[in-house]
């Protein structure tokens, strides 16, 4: 995950182990917020995604391992057998 990625709010909910993303949405919507956002357009509304590097590093570091485990799941030498 590169420091400038933007990362679903979704995603960062799950990571902080929130029940939703309502705290984050409000925690964006201040002027003096301290999460860096921008705005996407999804299935006829809109959501949030926020920068990675704007995020804590314990909500960083859940966020990478995340991502390993998801790329981890097909063995890397894993053949299928032709009968």
């Amino acid at each position: 995950m590169i420091n400038d990625d933007y990362i679903n709010i979704n995603k960062v909910a799950e990571a902080k182990g929130l029940k939703s993303n309502r705290s984050l949405r409000l925690e964006i919507n201040k002027p003096e917020s301290k999460y860096i956002s921008r705005t996407v357009q999804v299935n006829g509304g809109t959501s949030y995604e926020i920068l990675f590097s704007s995020l804590e590093p314990e909500v960083q570091q859940k966020l990478r391992e995340f991502e390993t485990k998801s790329t981890a799941l097909v063995p890397l030498n894993h053949q299928t057998q032709v009968s």
